[in-house]
């Protein structure tokens, strides 16, 4: 599994980057590259600071996209509500693997043995610091800006980078009762996108086509939203394609479809690209190759998947 992109840094002075497991994580960040057909693009993302112009509601030319057996229609009661209390207990905690921690002690039925400073929803740096000498995805989510009143967090894009780095989606309550959507990542990261509903929780496939729709400024998009962005940017530079099919993952505990929506939408990349890549091989050799990246288990478990696809 890779387990580098090149996103810049979390903070340069902190001393987790040079010392502790001896893993050097600090990157230099590249200049924007000039725009070049896809196959070729390079996909460097550089951190923005000033905010591109406003743009329409709505990106034309966007064809939403659906799977079967997913309810799009779903929309939560609340996206402040605690009637779960694993859902109340995660709510706005950042760091990425602590969450992690509290599904399984949830799982196991010991939430009530989470201990206080494992469900803080910031933490210091020292305690930064001390989790990252555990291991440099432990700083996963933990450097994401700190919540604005009445804001939280409605789902996360987390990347299976060294640092475990997460994109986080939030929505704030203004004092007229209007709702406000942002998108935050841990490089002041600028993102771009339609306007949203302002008087209603969204639906699964609102939060999908938002996702979707996103922009980075000055960086190249694909035009393809955060759901592949960031596989993309990898596999231009030379990851295996086998590789880099859970790279990026989408989770909420509000819409508990999204993370299979976005399953599915890189399960279908990543089969399109292998085959696409195999385009002219032998067969026995494709069969071959299937079984030695672990995508079949046999020659029958292969001969019947590129029968699926149509070889």
């Amino acid at each position: 599994m890779t387990k580098f992109i090149d996103l810049g840094v979390k903070k340069a002075d902190d001393p987790i980057y040079t010392e502790g497991i001896g893993i050097i994580s600090i990157r230099k960040q590249p200049k924007p590259p000039t725009p070049l057909p896809i196959q070729n693009q390079e996909c460097k993302i550089k951190n923005h600071l000033t905010p591109p112009p406003d743009i329409s509601t709505s990106t034309p030319g966007f064809n939403p996209k659906r799977f079967k057996g997913i309810d799009y229609t779903q929309r939560p009661a609340s996206y402040w509500d605690d009637s779960s209390v694993l859902h109340a207990t995660l709510r706005n905690v950042k760091g990425e693997n602590r969450r992690r921690l509290i599904r399984d002690f949830h799982s196991l039925d010991k939430l009530d043995q989470v201990e206080p400073g494992l469900s803080k929803d910031t933490l210091t740096t020292p305690e930064r610091q001390s989790l990252g000498r555990i291991h440099p995805s432990f700083l996963g989510g933990e450097y994401l800006p700190d919540y604005r009143t009445s804001e939280t967090e409605i789902a996360r894009i987390v990347l299976d980078s060294t640092t475990r780095d997460v994109i986080s989606l939030r929505a704030r309550r203004t004092k007229t009762g209007l709702l406000r959507y942002s998108i935050v990542d841990e490089y002041e990261g600028v993102f771009y996108f339609p306007k949203l509903p302002s008087r209603t929780f969204l639906t699964l496939g609102q939060i999908v086509d938002w996702i979707d729709q996103v922009g980075l400024s000055d960086g190249p998009n694909f035009g393809i939203g955060l759901g592949l962005i960031y596989t993309l940017s990898n596999y231009s530079e030379g990851e295996p394609v086998e590789d880099l099919e859970n790279f990026t993952t989408v989770e909420s505990e509000l819409y508990p479809q999204l993370a299979q929506h976005y399953e599915r939408l890189s399960s279908e990349w990543a089969t399109a690209t292998f085959l696409e890549s195999k385009e002219g091989e032998d067969r026995d050799e494709i069969i071959r190759c299937l079984i030695k990246i672990k995508w079949a288990d046999n020659e029958t478990d292969a001969d019947a998947f590129l029968k699926h696809h149509g070889l």
